[in-house]
């Protein structure tokens, strides 16, 4: 009696695993270290057509991108040619508002 419900168990055990390994990894906003939710505040994943980089400072879509500081404001378009640089300023500083500065 006792080795059906141990072999229940362990099997329930091991499916539990299986599941928890193979389910995709859900992605949720805010994105990064600094919880940036950029363009797509409010909007699940698979609702926001922006793509995220690691940290979040970054949004891309069609070709050109969308650029936050780490408070979350907006700095600048990666079409500016300004704003790689910028944006390399952004990421070596502590979070600093330096969209709200630029963008009133």
């Amino acid at each position: 009696m006792k080795r059906p419900i141990l072999a229940t168990l362990v099997a329930g055990a091991g499916i539990a695993c299986a599941g928890a390994l193979l389910a995709p990894a859900a992605s949720a906003y805010p994105v990064g270290p600094w919880n940036i939710e950029g363009p797509c505040v409010g909007a699940a994943p698979q609702e926001c057509p922006m793509s995220p980089s690691q940290d979040g400072l970054t949004w891309g879509w069609k070709g050109d991108a969308w650029n936050y500081d780490k408070t979350g404001a907006f700095v600048c378009m990666s079409s500016s040619f300004w704003c790689g640089p910028l944006m390399g300023v952004v990421r070596a500083l502590p979070p600093t508002p330096i969209g709200s500065w630029i963008n009133p």
